[in-house]
């Protein structure tokens, strides 16, 4: 009878303890994430949208190394849409010349389209450099968890 006694004021002591560890745990585990919108991006935690400050500190937060990643990131792709842009107008205006009857201007249509096609890929560069951030972010989460074992229940922890 004392033996049962023993366990049950262990078993009660251990849910106390890990519980709350587990619960606090999960406060890291908010995903983020970003969406490319018509004017710039559109940041997101879990499924709440905020703004850029706001995401960054998270990722700060988390880790430095992937918020500066990040922010190098969506400065290449931001640069990337102007350049492309400027490349774009370039081209357009000296196609939409010839298409109208006009005399094109051949040196303004290859550099519109080398200049568009160098901001395109910048952009992409970017975009890749922000979404390997994130992947280094959700990587280097730590988190603890109960979880089952094959003698009974085991404290899991992954970082």
């Amino acid at each position: 009878m004392v033996e049962k006694y023993n366990m049950k004021t262990v078993i009660l002591s251990l849910l106390f303890v890990v519980t709350p560890v587990v619960l606090m745990s999960q406060e890291q585990t908010e995903d983020l994430s970003f969406k490319s919108g018509m004017f710039g991006y559109d940041y997101y935690i879990d499924v709440q949208k905020v703004s850029f400050d706001t995401f960054m500190d998270k990722l700060n937060d988390s880790n430095v190394t992937a918020g500066g990643m990040f922010k190098s990131g969506r400065n290449l792709s931001i640069t990337g849409t102007v350049i492309g842009s400027v490349g774009a107008f370039c081209f357009g205006f000296d196609l939409g010349t010839r298409l109208g009857g006009g005399d094109g201007n051949t040196a303004l249509l290859i550099g519109g389209s080398g200049v568009m096609v160098g901001g395109i890929i910048m952009y992409y560069v970017g975009e890749g450099k922000m979404k390997k951030a994130l992947t280094l972010y959700k990587n280097n989460l730590t988190v603890l968890y109960v979880s089952p074992t094959q003698t009974g229940i085991g404290l899991c922890l992954n970082f």
